[in-house]
C-alpha cells in the first residue's frame, strides 16, 4: 500500500501518531499568535538529522571574527568520499576545492556526509573545536536538552555533530534565528544569535528542497511553493531504524509572522516503516502546521 499524506489538524497528529515527538510555536507566545502544540515534546532523542544546523550555527558564528572564513578553500578527497553515507559527492570521483561556504550550503541542502567530513578536516589545522564552539553556543543560546557528545569521524550522514536533543529545544533554537529577511539586532540577537548569524542560517536553510521532512507535503511547486525554510534529510531515512528521524521547519503565517515546527520519529516507529511512510507521517505534520498557520 502507498502511504499518502493524510489531512489532519495538529491535535489528530498527535493521536493518530502516538510515537511523533513535536513542538510548533512562533516567534510570539501561543496566546498572542494563536499557534502552539507540542506532544512528548521533551523527550530526549538522537539529532538524527538536525546536527548540521548546529554545524552550521557554529561554522557562521566563527565567520563572525573572519570576514574570510567562509570564503576559504577545502579539498574533498576520495577518502572523505568513502566515509560519505549520504549526499551526491560521495558517488563522484577524484578530488574537488570548493569554498567553506559552499560546502555547508551543500550540507544544509543535501545532507553531503563528504563535504562534513572535509568541513572537519579543515577546522583542525585551523586550530577551531567545533565541538567546544557548537557545545558554547548551545549553553549561551540555553539550550539545556542539547547534549552534544563527539563529532563524526570515520563516516558522516551529514551531521557533522553526535549527540541528543528535544523537539523543544529545536523549537527554541529555530526562534533564537529569528524571522527570515529581518534586519537589524532585535529581540533574537539578545537571545544570543546575531543578525548577521541568523542572515546566514537563513540563506542556507531558505534554498533547500526536502523530498522528507516536514515540508514534504506544502502547497506549490518550484517558485510558487509555499515559502519555507528546512534542512535536508531525505537519506537517513535509510538509517531511520537505528537513529530515527529528525526535520524542522519555518514558515510565514497569515500575519507574516513566521511559525516553527521541529518533530522527531523514534527507532521504534522508523525502523518498521519505509522512507515513503516516513516521508508521509513527517508531510502529514508539516501539512497541518501549515493550516495551522494560517487559521
Amino acid at each position: 500500500m502507498v502511504a499518502e499524506v493524510k489531512m489532519l489538524s495538529l491535535e489528530e497528529c498527535a493521536a493518530t501518531y502516538p510515537e511523533l515527538r513535536f513542538a510548533v510555536g512562533a516567534a510570539g507566545s501561543a496566546e498572542s499568535t494563536g499557534v502552539g502544540a507540542e506532544s512528548r515534546a521533551d523527550e530526549p532523542h538522537d539529532l538524527a538529522g538536525t546536527g548540521k544546523l548546529l554545524l552550521g550555527l557554529a561554522l557562521a558564528h566563527l565567520a563572525e571574527g573572519d570576514g574570510g572564513f567562509l570564503g576559504r578553500p577545502l579539498t574533498v578527497t576520495s577518502d572523505h568520499r568513502v566515509g560519505a553515507r549520504s549526499g551526491t559527492l560521495r558517488l563522484m570521483a577524484g578530488e574537488l576545492t570548493l569554498s567553506v561556504d559552499d560546502a555547508v550550503k551543500l550540507v544544509f541542502s543535501t545532507g553531503d556526509g563528504a563535504c562534513v567530513l572535509a568541513l572537519l578536516d579543515f577546522a583542525a589545522p585551523e586550530g577551531v573545536d567545533l565541538l567546544n564552539e557548537a557545545q558554547s553556543l548551545v549553553a549561551k543560546l540555553g539550550l539545556d536538552a542539547v547534549r552534544l557528545t563527539g563529532l563524526e569521524r570515520d563516516e558522516s550522514w551529514g551531521e557533522g555533530l553526535v549527540g541528543e536533543t528535544t523537539a523543544s529545544a529545536n523549537l527554541q533554537l529555530l526562534r533564537a534565528l529569528g524571522t527570515p529577511g529581518e534586519t537589524g539586532n532585535g529581540p533574537a540577537a539578545a537571545g544570543g544569535v546575531s543578525s548577521e548569524t541568523r542572515h546566514r542560517l537563513h540563506g542556507w536553510m531558505g534554498k533547500v528542497f526536502e523530498p522528507a521532512g516536514l515540508a514534504a507535503a506544502l502547497p506549490g511547486f518550484g517558485p510558487k511553493r509555499v515559502p519555507h525554510q528546512t534542512l535536508s534529510g531525505w537519506e537517513l531515512t535509510a538509517a531511520g531504524a537505528q537513529r530515527g528521524y529528525s526535520s524542522v521547519l519555518s514558515l510565514p503565517n497569515h500575519a507574516g509572522e513566521w511559525v516553527h515546527l521541529a518533530a522527531h520519529l523514534p527507532p521504534s516507529s522508523a525502523g518498521v516503516r519505509s522512507p515513503r511512510d516516513v516521508s508521509a507521517v513527517l508531510g502529514t505534520l508539516g501539512l497541518a502546521a501549515y493550516h495551522s498557520a494560517l487559521s
